[in-house]
């Protein structure tokens, strides 16, 4: 059974809560507390699958609460509960909450919200990198983008477009950016799914307090695995989005759906961003060898990345592609969808790579036969020789 404590001061919210969540008592160990103190003596008395934490709080603020919860069982799923969306609220919390949920928060979201929680454990293969992804707040971007990001923000002459190209040129930067913009706190009706749309959300002055004021895309951290390489990682990215949206349009999506492949392409390999700089958790965890550290973030960084950026609230369907681009055969849904399309993109970028002239390509043992899709590659190479670039390896 999945353990929950909501904590909030208001004495009204929390009754709410409880007569609202009744019906899921069968299936959710609920606790309610009113203050970050008792939130606190909860966790140590037993462990906490999630934690609901309003923000405004007297004494001890939501944000350090969950700032708190994350250093101390760092594998708890921390959602924020607020009403108040100023912009000091908003970058308290951006390192500690996984996601935002607007107040007055209806019953069904929030059960929705949790029920995605509950079906991501199935994409993790230990305890270790539920802790360890637990620990990411921001993603760490290039430090050489971020200092472009700096120097474009503080031009006057500066434009949306200018922004979201440097934006869109780095994994790390797009993740960050659009896990805030489709926050509860920015109140999108509808979801955005490219950095340009984000940008144009945002406006310039919101975004320049975001970058400017408070930091949010820093490249905070450097490549920590030998053989890791933003630069690479960035490449393969964008390449294999760019492949995917032509291969969406090539087989008769819609525009909405070819958007959605795009992004996909830009974040299929966050998960080796995690691994490859994984933050220090200030324990005793021996360091693993290259050979091991390598290893992980070959096996483990679709479920890694699906696993993250299900925590941050991205849509099912961007989740379940970047889990099974390797494997699509195991995704839910009849046809191609999102993640075959996505696997098709990362199969013929990174073979492409190797040889530009590749007649034979590593895709999943009997997907495109299963789908009568064989005779259909000829046609998406012709397509990706008419698209501009090199590809490059990650």
């Amino acid at each position: 059974m999945i353990r929950i404590l909501f904590v909030d001061d208001e004495v009204n919210v929390l009754q709410a809560m409880r007569r609202t969540l009744h019906g899921m008592r069968n299936e959710w160990d609920m606790e309610f507390v009113s203050n970050g103190a008792e939130a606190l003596l909860a966790l140590i008395r037993a462990p906490l699958d999630v934690i609901v934490c309003d923000m405004k709080m007297p004494g001890t603020d939501g944000w350090q609460v969950l700032a708190e919860v994350k250093k101390l069982s760092p594998q708890t799923v921390r959602l924020v509960l607020s009403g108040h969306a100023e912009a000091g609220a908003i970058m308290r919390s951006v390192g500690a909450a996984h996601q935002y949920l607007a107040k007055p928060c209806d019953g069904a979201s929030l059960k929705a919200a949790i029920a995605q929680i509950q079906n991501l454990r199935r994409l993790l293969s230990s305890d270790h990198l539920a802790a360890l992804i637990g620990r990411v707040g921001m993603l760490p971007s290039s430090p050489q983008i971020f200092q472009e990001l700096l120097a474009c923000m503080q031009q006057s002459s500066s434009s949306i477009t200018d922004v979201a190209r440097i934006v869109r040129r780095d994994v790390a930067m797009t993740a960050n950016i659009m896990k805030l913009v489709n926050s509860a706190f920015f109140g999108s009706r509808r979801p955005i799914t490219t950095p340009e749309r984000a940008v144009a959300y945002l406006g310039l002055d919101t975004l320049g307090a975001l970058v400017l004021g408070h930091g949010v895309f820093r490249g905070a951290a450097t490549d920590s695995t030998a053989g890791f390489s933003h630069e690479q990682l960035w490449q393969h990215s964008l390449q294999t989005a760019v492949a995917a949206r032509a291969i969406a349009l090539h087989e008769h999506f819609s525009n909405a759906v070819a958007e959605q492949a795009f992004l996909v392409g830009v974040l299929h390999d966050v998960g080796k961003l995690v691994l490859a700089t994984r933050p220090a958790d200030g324990r005793a965890d021996l360091p693993l060898s290259r050979e091991d550290a390598v290893a992980q973030i070959r096996d483990h960084h679709a479920e890694v990345g699906a696993y993250l950026l299900g925590l941050w609230g991205f849509p099912t369907s961007i989740v379940e592609a970047v889990a099974f681009h390797h494997q699509p055969s195991m995704a839910t849904g009849p046809g191609l969808g999102l993640s075959g399309i996505l696997h098709i993109a990362d199969r013929l970028t990174r073979q492409r790579s190797l040889d530009p002239n590749a007649a034979e390509f590593d895709f999943e043992r009997g997907f495109l036969e299963s789908l009568d899709l064989v005779d259909h590659v000829p046609r998406w190479c012709n397509a990706l020789n008419t698209l501009d670039g090199a590809p490059v390896a990650a």
